[in-house]
């Protein structure tokens, strides 16, 4: 029987009165991907963090190669052979990609940088992952998802022999998901052990040759990948039977609330026709740098168009701000919701009334009991897991604070809901309340906008999916009738198919 590479026993870590690891063990093989799942607040990113010499445990042991091993800093965990892809990004924006995958690592020569060794090995990292940038480039010029690349590169050059994955496709394209899936095919191969963490159940059992659920802080069990199933693995997350993934569709479809006509914001897109109605769901897919999220900012007043007309409730309107936006009635939830949608030292019920601050306010002052009593009725409506509503909003699970910045907007009480990346790094619990919650919205009448990577979610929460490619629409599907396999051939611009199916392949 193969021994292990790492070994992890027994492992507790409690903050305060606050148990959030009991007793927890697994261990991982050389060439073998580990799959760590559970809801936010299982323990996995703590127990990520014991690994990764981020924090120590309280008790319980870590062996590799059957030496026991002790971290008293994350240099100590790299140097044991450990690397960690961290889900929030470590890199200097302002350093080149080069200084950014071996920071303090350059090569030297009497005191000097030597740069084209450095840019070689730079290159040389980047092509296992299929990345071809030039290593001279400053990393706050690239996109969101080649700097989660570089992320992953900087791990791969420290030679590690554990590689720790924390959510690393949660920015990533389908073609860059596929690329990260060769590349990990390699390191197996090379006897790297590798640790997934992954909301994806899709990406799991794609990838993983093992999974180990955890549950409120204790490990639940351990199996083999072919052994099990995706409702045996939910059901020992979340400790219940789960209710349907997929929910019913619109039954009663309104009047448009927006209407887009040569609607352009270059060089992002250009001629954009659409139309969102009342009750529907309607998700916008496409690749990254296809315009997507420019377009939803446009129609949320973010952006300001360089042409074309956007009508909302039959009137030709002119957004001059997001203000002018809120006043019509439309509400947007940006993708990056620590940075640009919630203040993350401020609680919850701050946050919650952040955007509506004029209906809690008399003379300068906050009318804090109204505050109050609005954001706990906001918290259990939404099913927010917290402490308190004092509770300081950066101390909450991805899912809770999606919540919280839904429960924000919708105290506005808009009848147009545009929101980027809905679901992006939570659990599936947390997913399947906010897509419950969005489905309900659109059955009371408001217009929904989702703009998503996540393609079975865009298949199981819309009712129609507009595709973007290069700027301009190449799809408007039937969600009940399209497959993935639809989207992607529109998204990368192999074909144009109406929402009739009729399909019209490109030349």
């Amino acid at each position: 029987m193969q021994a292990p590479l790492l070994s992890v026993t027994g492992i507790s870590k409690s903050f305060g009165d606050t148990k959030v690891l009991d007793a927890v063990s697994f261990d991982l093989l050389a060439g073998e991907v580990h799959a760590i799942v559970g809801e936010n607040g299982a323990g996995k990113s703590t127990l990520m963090n014991i690994l990764s010499g981020v924090v120590s445990p309280d008790t319980g042991s870590v062996t590799i190669d059957g030496a026991p091993v002790q971290f008293d800093n994350p240099r100590a965990a790299q140097l044991a052979g450990i690397g960690t892809v961290f889900q929030e990004l470590s890199l200097m924006p302002e350093l080149s990609v080069a200084e950014n995958v071996f920071p303090n690592r350059a090569p030297v020569r009497r005191g000097l940088i030597r740069w084209k060794q450095l840019h070689d090995a730079t290159r040389d990292v980047l092509a296992t992952l299929g990345v071809h940038v030039d290593p001279r480039t400053p990393v706050d010029r690239l996109p969101t998802s080649t700097r989660q690349l570089v992320e992953i590169a900087k791990a791969l050059s420290l030679d590690a022999r554990v590689l720790i994955l924390d959510e690393p496709t949660s920015a990533l394209t389908p073609d860059e998901v596929e690329a990260l899936s060769g590349v990990i095919a390699r390191l197996k191969a090379r006897g790297i052990g590798l640790v997934y963490i992954s909301h994806h159940l899709h990406e799991i059992f794609s990838l993983s040759d093992r999974i180990t659920v955890l549950r409120d802080g204790r490990r639940i069990d351990t199996m083999k990948t072919a052994d099990t199933t995706h409702d045996d693995v939910v059901r020992k997350m979340v400790g219940r039977e789960m209710a349907s993934t997929q929910l019913p569709r619109a039954t009663r479809i309104g009047l448009p609330a927006i209407e887009a006509r040569k609607l352009s914001h270059a060089p992002h897109f250009n001629d954009i026709d659409l139309t969102l109605r009342r009750g529907e769901i309607v998700g916008l897919a496409g690749l990254a740098g296809c315009g997507r999220s420019e377009l939803g900012q446009v129609l949320a007043g973010v952006q300001a168009p360089s042409a074309g007309e956007l009508h909302i409730d039959n009137a030709k309107r002119h957004l001059r701000g997001i203000h002018d936006a809120m006043a019509l009635g439309i509400a947007y939830l940006p993708a990056e919701r620590k940075t640009q949608g919630l203040f993350l030292e401020q609680s919850i019920a701050d946050n919650v009334i952040a955007a509506s601050l004029d209906r809690f306010a008399h003379r300068g002052m906050i009318a804090y009991a109204r505050r109050d009593e609005v954001a706990e009725a906001q918290r259990r409506s939404l099913n927010v897991r917290s402490r308190d509503i004092q509770q300081p909003v950066g101390r909450l699970s991805g899912g809770n604070q999606q919540k919280v910045l839904l429960a924000k907007w919708l105290l506005t009480d808009p009848h147009v809901l545009i929101i980027d990346e809905p679901t992006r790094g939570i659990d599936i619990g947390a997913k399947l309340d906010i897509h419950k919650l969005l489905r309900d919205r659109a059955e009371q009448g408001m217009a929904i906008l989702v703009i998503s990577s996540d393609l079975p979610e865009l298949l199981g929460l819309c009712d129609r999916i507009l595709v973007m490619h290069a700027g301009a629409l190449s799809g408007d599907l039937s969600a009940a009738q399209a497959t993935e396999d639809d989207i992607m051939r529109c998204a990368v611009g192999a074909a144009r198919i109406s929402f009739s199916d009729a399909e019209h392949p490109l030349s």
